[in-house]
């Protein structure tokens, strides 16, 4: 084998051949992916949601975000005024900062149980549908399924 190699019209030769069986076993590989989905007359088995449809049909979910943030807030600034009664101008400072750390954590816990949400209502809505991916309406020039009206209705549903 080696003594084939270091003959350059046999390493030419075997180079080809193996860029000859490499497309061919692309080409096999996309055929049988096709094969298996129909090819071009299959239906689509992906989802579209578009986000901000979404927010401005369940204005609730937006308004339970904002009450429980402000609510969170005003416990904050309730902690920040007697903590603060006591301390200088540095513990002042040590403590709202740490206190808007906690504001933002929780800003980070609020948006991640919405998007816990809306991606419950999406999963459940895409599983009866048979689909197998779901992407926001951001992402897709064209083509899915939309099934934003349906998310929409199930996170009514859930509260």
């Amino acid at each position: 084998m080696m003594r084939l190699l270091n003959n350059k019209k046999n390493v030419k030769t075997v180079s080809i051949i193996v860029g000859i069986l490499f497309v061919i076993s692309v080409g096999a590989l996309a055929y049988t992916q096709m094969a298996g989905h129909g090819g071009s007359n299959a239906v689509s088995n992906i989802g579209v949601i578009d986000m901000q449809r979404i927010v401005e049909s369940n204005p609730n979910l937006v308004q339970d975000a904002q009450q429980e943030y402000a609510a969170y807030n005003e416990e904050l600034q309730k902690e920040f005024n007697e903590k603060s009664a006591n301390l200088d101008e540095e513990g002042k400072a040590k403590l709202s900062n740490e206190l808007r750390q906690k504001m933002q954590e929780k800003q980070q816990t609020i948006q991640e149980n919405l998007k816990k949400r809306v991606d419950e209502a999406s999963k459940t809505v895409a599983d009866g549908k048979g689909l197998s991916v779901v992407l926001s309406r951001e992402s897709v020039l064209f083509g899915g399924t939309d099934i934003t009206d349906q998310v929409s209705k199930k996170l009514a549903e859930t509260k």
